[in-house]
């Protein structure tokens, strides 16, 4: 058995495809993490070599679930929401990682799944240098599926499995060539697609910029709630160029006010109040759930531009179809 193993990374494009040489699957949006099984016991390790076994207790028992004495499988433990899609934001509640590498206390209550799509070894044999297809084939006769563990199924149409993804609010999908080999490696027999979202946010702040940069840091980003409270949904701090940072800076020095226009807490630090009266697209992949922390906050978010065409008391939850929202 290989002591240890790199993942095979997928490269990013902009748009889907239909090839009949390639094959598409979910784009799953969690924890990397490659499995070796050997005498009834599982090991667990990430993307860049750390252990992740005891994080994951649930998962020391994957030996049952494979049909194979020994076997190093690939594949992406993720945290399920109540709609049963996989989210990146309780993924980091139940391990306590959040961004900027900051620690919480971890959720070990939140329930994960480990999704497997590809069989490197089995038994003695060595899978990297047989087709994609073959793999995944062996690994579908392998797996003894529960709600713990499942093997991650593949389509043929990327177009259509990438407007199912967009439609369900999953992260993206992957178009891999079938007779692909697994590479140790970033490649471009695999590609990766992201579905991104837009939404219109109030301008209610700007933070102070660091390093090198000028102007401001970020802009402060709200919504309106039912009973018309502007709620803090995050900043975006890229999508700027420095020519719209200096145009942007002067149109909210305009408008700053010592007052918070925020009725809750704003996650942010060294920011300067402006007035409600700026709307701005923002790109971003999805929402965060609620963390002890605060509310619902935008993941990934980047300036598209200002909005002049849209009153900022029409920037409301009740637009954006988030789902299940609590404010």
């Amino acid at each position: 058995m290989p002591g240890a193993i790199v993942p095979m990374l997928a490269t990013a494009i902009a748009k889907p495809f239909d090839d009949s040489e390639w094959l598409y699957e979910i784009k799953w949006d969690g924890y990397r993490a490659v499995a070796y099984i050997q005498d009834g016991n599982t090991r667990l390790v990430s993307r860049n070599q750390n252990d992740l076994t005891r994080q994951y207790p649930e998962l020391h028992d994957l030996a049952s679930a494979i049909k194979a004495e020994s076997a190093v499988l690939d594949g992406e433990i993720v945290a399920l929401d109540e709609q049963g899609r996989a989210s990146f934001s309780l993924m980091q509640q139940r391990t306590g990682m959040r961004e900027h590498g900051r620690r919480a206390a971890p959720r070990p209550d939140i329930a994960i799944r480990y999704y497997l799509f590809d069989l490197i070894w089995i038994d003695g044999v060595d899978l990297r240098r047989v087709s994609l297809l073959d793999r995944k084939q062996a690994l579908a006769s392998v797996v003894k599926a529960n709600e713990l563990v499942k093997y991650s199924d593949h389509f043929d149409g990327g177009i259509r499995l990438f407007e199912a993804a967009k439609e369900n609010g999953l992260e993206g999908i992957l178009a891999k060539r079938r007779g692909s080999c697994y590479e140790e490696r970033r490649s471009r027999e695999w590609l990766k697609i992201k579905v991104t979202q837009t939404i219109d946010c109030v301008i209610g702040g700007y933070t102070d910029p660091e390093g090198t940069r000028q102007y401001f840091g970020s802009i402060v980003l709200g919504l309106y709630d039912k009973q018309q409270r502007l709620v803090h949904v995050g900043q975006a701090g890229t999508g700027f160029n420095f020519a719209m940072l200096k145009q942007i800076f002067s149109v909210l020095k305009e408008r700053e006010t010592p007052r918070n226009p925020f009725g809750g807490p704003v996650d942010a630090r060294r920011v300067h109040w402006v007035k409600p009266e700026l709307v701005a697209e923002i790109k971003f992949t999805e929402w965060t759930h609620e963390t002890a922390g605060g509310g619902l906050k935008l993941r990934a978010p980047v300036f598209m531009g200002l909005r002049d065409d849209k009153d900022p008391k029409e920037c409301t939850f009740a637009d954006q179809q988030i789902g299940a929202i609590r404010t």
